[in-house]
C-alpha cells in the first residue's frame, strides 16, 4: 500500500526520485519513475585486477534510465550473464539435513575533450549505450552528464569531485529506446536487465557505493518510506582468501576449485565468463540491508582473520586429509594386530 501511495504522489507531481544503487547511481529522466529493488554483484580479484559483474533490478518506467558507475581505473566494459548469479545462488544455498542474446556492437575510442571531460570510449552492448569518461573538472563533468540526459543533481557534485580528485573514471550507461524487442521489454519490466562486466586495475578490492548516497533534487523528501527504504546488497567475492565487511553477514564461505569456477557460466561462444589462473579460490557471500543515508563511502573488502568455512560442504582437501588420517589409524591398528599375533605365536612355540 505504501508503495502505491508513493507512486501515485510521484505520478501526479511528475517528479521522479533518483534510484540508488550500491554499484552506482540510476538517474531517470524527470518524467520517468523507476523503483530500484535489489543490487547484486560478483567480484573476482586476482593480481591487482578486479572483475566486477553488476546485476541491476528495478521496476517502473525505465526505457531511458541513466546509470553512472565509478571505478578507480579505466574499465573494460562487456556483457555478462544471469547464469553466473543463478549458479552462485545454487552453489551457496544453505545446507539442510533433508534433501536469446543480442550481438555486441563494435566499440569506438572517441577520445575528444569537451572542456575538461575526456570521452575514452563509446559502444553499444545489447540494449546498453556505454560511455567511459575521464574528467578533470567537476563542473564540466556535471554539465556533460546533463547535456547527455543524465539528470545528476547539483547537490551531489561534491561526490563527483572526490572521485575526480582520486583519479577515478566514470562509466555512463543508458538503455537505447529504439533498440528493443519483446524479450528486452520483459527483462526491463520484470526488473532483470542483462548484467554488465567491468574489468579494471585496483590495488584493493572495492565496491563503488558512495555515489549511491545522493538524493535527487526532485525527490519528495516527506516520503518517509522512500527515505528509509532498505535495499539488500548481495556480494559474491572470489579471491585468494575469505573476505568480510563491517555489518555484512557472511551467508557462505568456502573454497572453490578452478574447474568449478569456470563452470559457473558460459558466454555465447561456450567460453567461461571467469577464467582463473590458480587451482583454487575462496568464495565469500556477503549481505546487508542499507538505507541511502548509510551509503556514504565506497566498500573496501577486508581479508578475514582465517579461512573458516560457513555453510560450505567439506572441501576436497579436507576430505582428503580426513581420509588420510582414517587410513593411518586403520593401518596402525592392523600393524598392532599383526604384532600381537606374532607375539602370541612366539610365546606358544616356547
Amino acid at each position: 500500500m505504501l508503495k502505491r501511495i508513493a507512486f501515485a504522489l510521484l505520478a501526479v507531481s511528475f517528479l521522479a526520485p533518483t534510484v540508488v544503487l550500491a554499484d552506482g547511481m540510476i538517474v531517470p529522466r524527470p518524467d520517468r519513475y523507476v523503483w530500484e529493488t535489489e543490487q547484486k554483484a560478483v567480484i573476482f580479484y586476482e593480481n591487482n585486477q578486479e572483475t566486477l559483474v553488476l546485476s541491476v533490478s528495478f521496476q517502473g518506467n525505465a526505457e531511458d534510465f541513466a546509470w553512472i558507475v565509478p571505478t578507480p581505473s579505466r574499465p573494460e566494459v562487456s556483457k555478462s550473464s544471469d547464469e553466473l548469479f543463478t549458479s552462485l545462488q545454487e552453489l551457496t544455498a544453505p545446507i539442510y539435513d533433508y534433501p536469446q542474446p543480442m550481438p555486441l556492437r563494435d566499440a569506438s575510442s572517441v577520445g575528444y575533450d569537451e572542456q575538461g571531460v575526456y570521452v575514452l570510449e563509446t559502444k553499444q552492448i545489447d540494449y546498453y549505450k556505454i560511455t567511459v569518461l575521464e574528467a578533470n573538472n567537476v563542473d564540466s563533468l556535471s554539465q556533460w552528464l546533463k547535456d547527455n540526459g543524465y539528470q545528476y543533481p547539483e547537490s551531489g557534485k561534491y561526490i563527483l569531485d572526490s572521485y575526480i580528485k582520486s583519479g577515478w573514471y566514470f562509466t555512463a550507461i543508458k538503455i537505447v529506446d529504439d533498440y528493443a524487442s519483446a524479450n528486452i521489454e520483459y527483462q526491463l519490466n520484470s526488473g532483470h536487465a542483462i548484467p554488465l562486466k567491468l574489468e579494471f586495475a585496483a590495488s584493493k578490492i572495492v565496491y563503488p557505493l558512495k555515489i549511491s548516497a545522493i538524493e535527487h533534487q526532485n525527490n519528495i523528501r516527506s516520503d518517509r518510506y522512500y527515505q528509509n527504504q532498505q535495499l539488500g546488497i548481495l556480494l559474491y567475492v572470489i579471491t585468494d582468501n575469505k573476505q568480510e565487511l563491517p555489518q555484512f553477514s557472511t551467508q557462505y564461505a568456502g573454497w572453490l576449485k578452478k574447474n568449478s569456477l569456470e563452470n559457473l557460466a558460459y558466454d555465447d561462444n561456450g567460453n567461461a565468463w571467469l577464467r582463473p589462473a590458480k587451482d583454487k579460490y575462496f568464495l565469500s557471500k556477503l549481505y546487508r540491508l542499507m538505507t541511502r543515508a548509510e551509503m556514504n563511502s565506497d566498500l573496501y573488502l577486508r581479508q578475514a582473520g582465517n579461512n573458516t568455512t560457513v555453510n560450505a560442504p567439506d572441501s576436497v582437501e579436507s576430505k582428503g586429509f580426513t581420509g588420510f588420517i582414517v587410513a593411518m589409524l586403520v593401518g596402525g591398528l592392523v600393524m598392532i594386530g599383526l604384532l600381537v599375533i606374532l607375539l602370541v605365536s612366539g610365546m606358544r612355540k616356547k
